[in-house]
């Protein structure tokens, strides 16, 4: 069975320091088939919510991913995506970048209109003081995925339930079972408009111990007839090539999904699950 990891960083990520070409290798010493680099193109600065113009540079990205691609040969196969978040409050410029030529666009919510990354909450910003706070916070955020799950520059919902892992982090473990209705609500929305969710593995090893959606809603994603479902690593360095996409995938084929998907020209290629 092939073996894709959707949702890989590079250099071209500001929060990475990893060649394409040396993240592909390590990707393919890890067992994967194929990966898709979805570095951040993030509209607005993750320590502001401001615009930010300078985020989308396609020469530099595709220059740097043909490179990539001679350099690996046949070794895996490499695809070119991106992560762009805040495409709902720029939609102009999201479908500018939808139309470029990407194989795979991931659709995330790291920052609140006018509000900076959740991450940054963790800094000492105000953001998680109490657990009405945080689900204050949690509610307005699945209203901005409602909007990217209308944007046609959008395939996949990238990692729901993001926030989580910081407010964890500054002490609040707080679950989205209690959001369950909107959040459902939020992934009928997502299937209405022909886009599939991801399964981030990252939330195995940042602090969560379960995969980003929550596995109850994988389930929920399934029973209402979701399909496309793409599984990725997020992975930021050499290191973390690969990890946990077999258990991802072990999980998926657990709750019922006969197949998961990779990308290609903003399509979705359905790969039955046989582990």
């Amino acid at each position: 069975m092939q073996i894709w990891d959707q949702h890989v960083h590079s250099e071209f990520s500001e929060d990475a320091f990893c060649s394409m070409t040396d993240m592909a290798l390590a990707e393919a010493e890890a067992g994967m088939s194929g990966v898709c680099f979805t570095d951040h193109c993030e509209l607005e600065h993750y320590d502001t919510g401001l615009e930010n113009p300078d985020c989308w540079r396609p020469d530099r990205l595709f220059l740097g991913f043909a490179e990539a691609k001679k350099a690996v040969g046949d070794r895996i196969a490499l695809r070119l995506g991106a992560e762009l978040g805040g495409g709902n409050h720029l939609p102009e410029r999201a479908e500018e970048i939808g139309r470029s030529g990407l194989d795979f666009i991931i659709g995330s919510v790291h920052n609140l209109r006018g509000m900076p990354d959740f991450f940054m909450g963790t800094a000492g910003l105000p953001m998680y003081s109490s657990e009405e706070a945080c689900y204050e916070l949690l509610s307005k955020y699945i209203e901005e995925y409602m909007e990217v799950a209308r944007l046609g520059a959008v395939d996949v919902l990238g990692h729901i339930g993001y926030p989580l892992r910081y407010m964890k982090k500054m002490g609040v473990d707080i679950s989205l079972q209690p959001l369950r209705e909107p959040l459902a609500a939020l992934l009928k929305t997502a299937i209405e408009n022909g886009k599939g969710i991801e399964l981030n593995t990252s939330g195995y090893r940042r602090g969560l111990g379960e995969p980003m959606p929550a596995p109850f809603l994988l389930k929920v994603y399934r029973e209402l007839g979701g399909e496309i479902i793409t599984v990725g690593s997020d992975a930021h360095s050499p290191e973390e090539a690969g990890a946990d996409v077999r258990k991802g995938l072990i999980l998926l084929k657990e709750l019922g999904y006969k197949y998961y998907c990779a990308f290609s020209n903003r399509k979705p290629e359905f790969i039955r699950l046989e582990l």
